[in-house]
Order: structure tokens, then sequence, then C-alpha cells
């Protein structure tokens, strides 16, 4: 501390020459002028250290002792503001740059939200947004007790929020009710289920209604398979009776699916030849500020942007991006019997593989694979598996008494 004190008051090194030493620090201390680090390097000569304040009241000193007196070196902070006047501009850079750190600390630059998994963080950012939080809101305007109240009113989910302030974030905890997984039982309207395609039935589980039809039996579209009508029968076997359902059942068709492929044994292939060019470009919403071209004929283009964002949840409207053109040559080629023949059965994986991806199980393939002299057809059919039963009204009966 005494050190940083000297500092900013500016002490002197001075060596102080003459017959009069002794009387000249004599006159010093009934002048109270303080002196530290006294040396006597040669009979006749002292080296000392001394404040300025206590440096300007020598002159009568020396005056009276005829020493002569010479500044050795110079330290502190007025001699180092004297030597930098003509670096003004740096200091005063110096000073602005110490307000806006003073300046910007009051502030919060990075909003935080924690364990929501129900409500998206941008919807909530959206909602502090409506309430005046926003990057760059003052620490001192946030009530952090009323901030979390209108979180919870907002979200009826929310259980929990704590909302605390660390330096420049503004964090929010939240805790969300867990949504039970119990099965509702709902009402369900009353419907029959009908086919959607025709085909043969191999299989049907009924869970509620009255089956209309057996494995085996041929099924065409809009046919009713499952009635939602229940029969409620007296001790008699006599209808007293009708109750509906909604009718629910494991119904699967059996039917063909025609299939038709057909491509040019000639063809144009694609390569890149490695020649590639780069350029960056800034964008500032909807301006481009671009190195060079957007598009180029022959090229691929490749681009990737990124957002500037300052904190977490921070982001400036402006965007980063690069751009990489890289050259394509075409050639023209012929595919020969087997590649072709090769690349129509994949084709045909392809087509199976989406089948499958609807619920599908094929059961046979009947698609036969012909090569001429300058195309390649695969036709036929495939024959497919799959779930049917599409819910349709239910004809009401009058109820007959016994």
């Amino acid at each position: 501390m005494e050190k940083f004190l000297k500092f900013l008051s500016g002490y002197v090194i001075l060596e102080v020459q003459g017959e009069q030493c002794e009387r000249f620090l004599n006159l010093c201390r009934a002048k109270n002028i303080s002196i530290r680090k006294l040396k006597c390097p040669n009979p006749g000569c002292l080296i000392l250290e001394m404040h300025i304040r206590d440096f300007f009241s020598l002159r009568p000193v020396r005056s009276k002792t005829g020493v002569h007196i010479r500044v050795i070196r110079k330290y502190g902070m007025p001699f180092f503001i004297v030597r930098s006047k003509k670096r003004i501009a740096f200091f005063a850079g110096i000073l602005l740059c110490a307000f806006l750190i003073l300046f910007l600390s009051g502030r919060i630059w990075n909003i935080h939200i924690e364990g929501n998994i129900q409500n998206p963080t941008p919807d909530i950012l959206g909602f502090l947004s409506e309430q005046g939080i926003v990057h760059g809101i003052s620490k001192r305007t946030i009530n952090c007790a009323d901030l979390a109240a209108s979180v919870r009113r907002q979200y009826p989910e929310i259980t929990w929020v704590s909302a605390r302030i660390e330096g420049t974030r503004l964090i929010l905890t939240i805790q969300e009710e867990e949504i039970p997984q119990d099965s509702v039982t709902e009402t369900e309207t009353p419907c029959s289920l009908a086919a959607d395609v025709e085909g043969t039935i191999v299989k049907i589980i009924t869970k509620a209604g009255t089956p209309q039809v057996l494995p085996g039996d041929i099924c065409k579209k809009g046919e009713l398979l499952v009635l939602g009508r229940l029969e409620i029968l007296n001790d008699s076997q006599e209808i007293i009776r009708y109750e509906y359902v909604h009718a629910d059942a494991d119904i699967y068709v059996e039917h063909e699916l025609p299939y038709y492929r057909e491509f040019s044994l000639s063809h144009e292939e694609e390569f890149l030849s490695g020649d590639t060019e780069h350029h960056s470009y800034i964008r500032l919403g909807n301006f481009y500020l671009d190195t060079g071209k957007t598009q180029k004929s022959g090229w691929r283009r490749t681009a990737w942007e990124k957002q500037v964002r300052l904190t977490e949840n921070f982001y400036l409207p402006i965007w980063l991006g690069n751009v990489t053109f890289e050259k394509i040559q075409k050639v023209t080629s012929v595919y020969s019997k087997e590649e072709a023949k090769s690349l129509a059965v994949k084709q045909l994986q392809q087509y199976e593989e989406k089948l499958i991806e609807q619920g599908m199980e094929i059961s046979a393939n009947h698609v036969k694979i012909e090569t001429d002299y300058d195309s390649c057809t695969a036709r036929g059919t495939l024959t497919v598996i799959e779930k049917t039963g599409i819910p349709v009204a239910v004809e009401r009966k009058e109820d007959e008494e016994t």
C-alpha cells in the first residue's frame, strides 16, 4: 500500500554534493523534510529519495548550505502524466473503456433457462421479451421474485421457478409438473370398419364389434369387415336390444401391387474434377456483403453460415458464411447388361423398403427384369400383406322388445 501511495504522489532520487552536506541534512530535519534511503557513496556526496512536495521546499536549504542538487530519477503518476501529454487520446480511450465496462457490467447480457422440457426455451424467451426482460436490460429494473411469479402464472405446468442474477447473467431454474402416464378411457363414437383395399383376408382379430368376414374371404374396397353393433339376447336367444360400439380389430389383407420401372442404358455421369474455389460473405438481415459470385454454371455449390452471438441466447442479426464451389465434369456412358440389371434390382429393393416402412409385408415377388439394346425394364407385381380397416358410420336399428 505504501508503494502505491508513493507512486500516486510521486518522488525523486537526488544527488547532493557540497561541503555542507551535514548541515543540509540538519536543516531538512528542522523543516520536517522527509528523506529516505540515504546513502553516502563518497565524502561530500549524498544519494537520497524524497517526495515531490518536499523537493520544492529545498530552495532555502540549498541557498543556506551552497550544495548542488541534481535530480537522478523521477518516479510516480505526476511525471507519467506530464510525459504522456501528447497521448491524450490514449488515456481518453482508457477512461472510455473503463466507463463502458462499468456501464455494461450493470446490465444483463445472457438469459439462461434450465430445467424446461415441456416449454421450449424460445417460447419462454418470447414471453420474457413481452415482459420487457431482454438482453441489455439494467439489472436494477429486474425484480427476481416478480419475474418468477409471472412465469408461473403464464405456464401452469411449471410448479417452481427460481430467478437469480449472477454477474451479467439472468438464470431461470424451472421445475415442471410431470405428466401422468395413466391411460384415460375416452368415450368413442360408435363406428364399423370397412376395407380400404381389395384382396384376400389372411388374418382377423376382433377386439370390439361383430366380424363380418373370415380368413380366406375375398373382400372388395368399401366392404364391411367388422360391424360396430352388438346384439343383446335373452335366454330364448331373442334380440332384446342393440349396443353400438367403436369397432376395433386387427385385419390383414393380401393383395397385389403393380410395379413398373424403365430407364435408358445411355446416361450421364457426374464427377468432381478436383478444382475448388472458396469465398466468404457477411449477411446483415437480407443484405449480403459477398466477396465472390453466388452461382457458377457447371460447379457444385456448398455453403454454410453461422449467426453471430454474444452470449448463449443473445444473437445478433449478423451471419458469417463461407461458400465452396467444386467443378463438375459430365461424361456420357452406357450401362452394361449386368450393370443395368444390378441398378434395376437396387431400385426394386428401395421400393420394397418403402413399402416395409409403410407397415406392409411382402409375401411374393413377381417382377421380371428385361434388357434390350437401349433400355432396361422391370415389370410385374408384388404380393403384399397390409393392415386394413377404416372407420365408417354404423347402421342403426331400433331396439326389439321381447
